[in-house]
């Protein structure tokens, strides 16, 4: 087990999980609809012909020969439109030329064609200027060739993969079945309806979104057999599980010692704040991930560890901005010095305006007072922003800083 472990280690450690258990799923095959996007490639996609079928006119003018761009004028014989079948168009003899309209084929014969800027007509005669082989073509199999590879297997279907698909004319698809998560929450508090549990249906958001199936399992009280119990369950039943709260030192925060007894422990805490006491085990070759039980760590570690498994190494969307107040990051021995402190922010007018200060909805600091994270974390509210920073230092208002965007 690595314990508290910078952020770029905790990442190195979720992507050599993600490799070694996220495919481990079934798969099915579909129907290449909209309800395909976000699935993921079972097989490699291959190009069942040539694209374009044949060369193709990227540009209003003349289909010619280029040899007789030596020896104008050529004769106009006829014209030829998009949509107009390759079959049905005549040979290009020597010496003469023929209109095309962009995106149309070129006719046998023909390998290039005249701009109708460059070109001058008189009557049926066709004046232009020295053009070379594969002038304004687009060549038959230059998007794809037959037999190539496209897509490859375990690649995410974005619009632009759908549309591959639908352009290479493909009707079904083997895709791997959707991750089904189990989502628990632990904790007397909850589990007597003292506190509503809100973790457990902000990470089922989240997973939804990333393409997941998720099944809610409840809230397990505070008790080591019960916990043990639910995740040796789940971790049967399901591809992950995912639980939040009971992962500290506390006397009742019992699973990570359930995960150590059913299985292994393979990360336990990682240097940010808020999100620092997470665990990420292993049971029955399950993915185990125990979030935090404050609602924005919980958010936090989602954001950073759950996502990169479930989406790899693909980045949020980020924009740079200045920020408006000085974040001046606290000294307490328990903090490592290289611990990523998460910032959340609003973006007016390309500045960041960080939730927390006076001015903002949760007035909890004055500005100049150290950041307070502990206060951010345990209110959901804080995270009702545009994105976050990741910040290591103090940083002085006006600064430009990188904000990884909410969607």
């Amino acid at each position: 087990m690595e314990k508290l472990v910078p952020l770029s280690r905790a990442r190195e450690i979720i992507d050599t999980l993600r490799e070694r258990s996220y495919f481990n799923r079934e798969t099915e095959v579909v129907r290449v609809e909209l309800s395909l996007l976000g699935r993921e490639l079972a097989e490699d996609v291959l190009a069942t012909e040539d694209s374009p079928p044949h060369d193709i006119a990227s540009y209003d003018g003349y289909a010619m020969r280029s040899e007789d761009a030596e020896r104008y004028p050529l004769r106009v014989v006829g014209s030829i439109y998009a949509g107009d079948a390759y079959e049905s168009l005549p040979e290009l003899r020597k010496g003469e030329a023929m209109y095309i309209a962009t995106g149309a084929f070129l006719p046998p014969g023909a390998d290039c064609v005249l701009r109708l800027e460059d070109a001058r007509l008189e009557g049926e005669l066709l004046y232009g200027i020295p053009i070379e082989k594969g002038t304004k073509v687009v060549p038959q199999g230059s998007n794809y060739r037959r037999g190539e590879i496209i897509l490859r297997a375990k690649t995410r279907i974005r619009a632009q993969e759908f549309g591959i698909l639908k352009g290479l004319g493909i009707e079904e698809v083997e895709v791997y079945c959707k991750p089904r998560v189990a989502v628990f929450a632990t904790g007397n508090e909850i589990a007597r309806g003292l506190l509503r549990d809100v973790n457990s249906f902000v990470v089922m958001a989240l997973l939804e979104q990333w393409g997941c199936e998720t099944s809610y399992l409840g809230v397990i009280e505070d008790d080591y057999e019960a916990t043990k119990q639910a995740l040796a369950s789940a971790a049967k039943r399901y591809d992950c599980v995912v639980t939040s709260g009971g992962v500290s030192v506390g006397k009742r925060d019992y699973v990570l010692r359930a995960i150590e007894e059913l299985g292994e422990v393979v990360l336990y805490k990682v240097k940010t704040r808020p999100g620092k006491p997470i665990a990420v085990g292993i049971i029955e070759n399950t993915p185990i991930f125990a979030l935090p039980g404050k609602p924005t760590g919980a958010l936090v570690a989602a954001q950073l560890h759950l996502r990169r498994y479930f989406l790899g190494s693909v980045e949020e969307p980020f924009i740079y901005a200045r920020i408006t107040e000085d974040i001046l990051l606290s000294t307490k021995d328990t903090d490592a010095a290289d611990i990523a402190n998460l910032v959340f922010v609003h973006l007016e007018n390309g500045y960041a305006k960080p939730i927390g200060f006076e001015g903002s909805e949760m007035p909890l600091m004055k500005s100049g007072e150290k950041y307070n994270v502990s206060a951010i974390a345990s209110n959901l509210r804080s995270a009702l922003v545009d994105g976050y920073a990741i910040i290591e230092r103090d940083t002085r208002r006006g600064e430009e800083i990188k904000v990884h965007l909410f969607k």
